[in-house]
């Protein structure tokens, strides 16, 4: 059954829905109203019943020889032979159980109605079954006529009624099929309509492809639920274009740093087996083609971490820091390089200590990639100061320049991978050292992954500031999705 059921498409199952929950209410409200009917038609038939009994009582008085006769009317239609209206028969009874009066109607539709005898110890209304499957409704009450206390009963056949029950529930039950189709022809039109949009929606997805992401499912109303789900799509489609696109762009930036280096080594293997040379010139030509060789393999160390940690493949561990023996780390590190740049290296830190929870190789990587960026791009006998303190709940590490600064039309791009700003940056009359653009990427993704944010701020022909901000205390989110 549930198989067969998910076979359905979604308009049949939603049609089966609807017939099946409107049925259901249709069958209760048909048996609620069955119940109303039977309730009504009995108290009509008890009413009927003591209306009849008052009537009888007022009609009743004493003839000339004291015994109890109706009250004469005049008129065609009130002669004495004139059958009841209201019921079957009625009677009247002295309390010593001698018969004073009957009336009977043999016209009823179901026939002669039978008289059972009578039972003065009770008075009220009760329902009695008979021989032959006769089912009676009688009320006996205790009446005083011209001072005398009487008997009286009034009977009437429920089984008219159980009749007009049974035609009732007959055309409940013959019109819940009708109402039920017509139900679920109604709830698949209206399915229809409300799925034409998925359909459509459908029909432009199976159109768009690798280079038709800029392709976007048309919206009529973005309120309703299909929408929602076309704007929740495009939103998808955009995000994969976007995703697409720098992918694009790293291929073609990827390629290009590698391509540069394989064709220094092509060209000066070429140089060098196109005439002989000295030993002290293949010495050159092997140390040219070794230091391209290095630049190659730092460049694809650089890539397989990138694209790790992008990846969600780098291993993090989460340990208590302090940021002051951080900064010191890298400004160490880096020492050697500064002193070959003439660049001063200046710390500034508080006198506590800084704490942060984190990966201390993957900060240390993000602070030298930020240190040797400022380094690169100062000019000789410049200060690059690294600076820690506290800021309420997070603590901030800020990498100061003297350089030539970032240009307003650079400065949001400069975390891009392979995006470099050397033209604007570099040092008057020198040509700066040259990188991968990279670092900044690196450093970017190694501050997120810890929950924090970094930014850049430059002033042309200042200097620039990089800041990065940790939150004191931070469960760090492992490539599974897992935390730590």
């Amino acid at each position: 059954m549930i198989a067969a059921w998910r076979r359905l498409t979604l308009r049949s199952r939603l049609t089966a829905a609807f017939a099946l929950v409107f049925g259901a209410m249709l069958l209760a409200y048909a048996l609620a109203v069955y119940l109303l009917i039977r309730d009504r038609f009995a108290a009509e038939l008890d009413h009927r019943l003591d209306q009849e009994l008052e009537i009888a009582e007022r009609s009743m008085v004493r003839d000339a020889g004291g015994h109890l006769a109706w009250r004469h009317i005049h008129g065609p239609e009130h002669s004495e032979d004139q059958r009841l209206r209201n019921v079957a028969w009625l009677d009247i009874w002295h309390t010593d159980g001698t018969l004073s009066l009957r009336r009977h109607d043999a016209a009823t539709g179901s026939g002669e109605t039978p008289v059972p005898p009578l039972d003065a110890a009770w008075t009220g209304l009760r329902s009695l079954e008979l021989p032959d499957e006769v089912h009676l409704r009688l009320l006996q009450r205790r009446v005083s006529i011209e001072g005398e206390t009487l008997l009286m009963r009034a009977a009437l056949r429920e089984d008219d009624f159980a009749r007009g029950l049974v035609v009732v529930l007959w055309v409940m039950v013959g019109g819940l099929p009708v109402a039920l189709l017509g139900a679920g022809a109604g709830g698949y039109w209206l399915a229809g309509r409300g799925l034409a949009p998925i359909h459509r929606m459908a029909e432009e997805a199976e159109a768009i492809h690798a280079g038709r992401l800029d392709s976007r499912l048309p919206i009529d109303n973005p309120h309703d639920e299909p929408g929602r789900l076309a704007f929740a799509f495009n939103a998808l489609l955009a995000r994969l274009e976007a995703a697409f696109g720098e992918l694009r762009r790293f291929t073609a930036d990827a390629s290009h740093e590698l391509r540069t280096p394989l064709t220094v080594i092509r060209s000066v293997g070429e140089v060098a087996l196109r005439e002989p040379h000295s030993e002290t010139e293949y010495r050159d030509i092997i140390g040219t083609m070794l230091e391209e060789v290095d630049r190659l393999t730092l460049l694809t160390t650089l890539l397989l971490e990138l694209t790790r940690a992008e990846g969600g493949q780098a291993a993090m561990k989460c340990e208590a820091i302090d940021l002051r023996e951080l900064v010191r780390d890298a400004a160490g590190f880096l020492g050697v390089l500064a002193e070959e740049e003439r660049v001063r290296i200046e710390l500034d830190l508080p006198a506590t200590v800084v704490p942060v929870t984190g990966d201390w190789m993957m900060l240390r990587q993000a602070i030298v990639n930020l240190l040797d960026n400022a380094i690169k791009h100062s000019p000789p006998g410049a200060t690059v100061t690294l600076a820690s303190q506290a800021q309420g709940e997070q603590m901030e590490i800020s990498i100061s320049d003297q350089g030539e600064g970032i240009s307003a039309e650079h400065l949001p791009h400069v975390f891009d991978r392979f995006y470099r700003v050397d033209a604007a940056r570099s040092r008057q009359n020198e040509t700066v050292r040259s990188g991968f653009g990279l670092g900044l990427a690196i450093a970017r993704w190694a501050v997120e992954a810890h929950g924090g944010h970094i930014a850049a701020e430059s002033t042309p022909g200042k200097g620039s500031v990089f800041r990065i901000a940790l939150p004191r205390e931070r469960t760090l989110l492992h490539p599974e999705g897992t935390t730590s």
